[in-house]
């Protein structure tokens, strides 16, 4: 079981009208309500810094889905649902890796 620390925290009064409102309509309780949108929070501000350093080429696509906790086949989707390429090796770095490439052929044995 995973530790759990309390928080004590202030919120706008019209935060809190709405935490109850949803509270009342999903039959929970209004912590419950804010715990389930601060992980879901959480989980976003994480898979956007991820996004975020991927396209700096900071990550690579591998290392942003295990950043944003997420499966490969889930940062994939994500990463085409934004439009965005898996594959950001610049046309330099791709000639330089073809031609690496090439040379080691040549240079194997037949």
């Amino acid at each position: 079981m995973a530790q759990t620390v309390q928080l004590n925290l202030r919120i706008d009064a019209e935060l809190a009208r709405h935490l109850k409102r949803i509270a009342n309509q999903e039959s929970l309780r209004k912590t419950d309500v804010a715990r389930k949108y601060l992980v879901e929070g959480v989980r976003n501000w994480k898979l956007e810094q991820a996004i975020r350093r991927y396209q700096h080429g900071q990550l690579s696509w591998e290392r942003a889905a295990a950043d944003a906790g997420l499966t490969l086949y889930e940062m994939m989707d994500e990463l085409r649902r934004r439009d965005i390429a898996l594959d950001q090796t610049t046309p330099a770095e791709a000639r330089a890796e073809i031609r690496a490439l090439l040379e080691d052929i040549a240079a194997a044995p037949n």
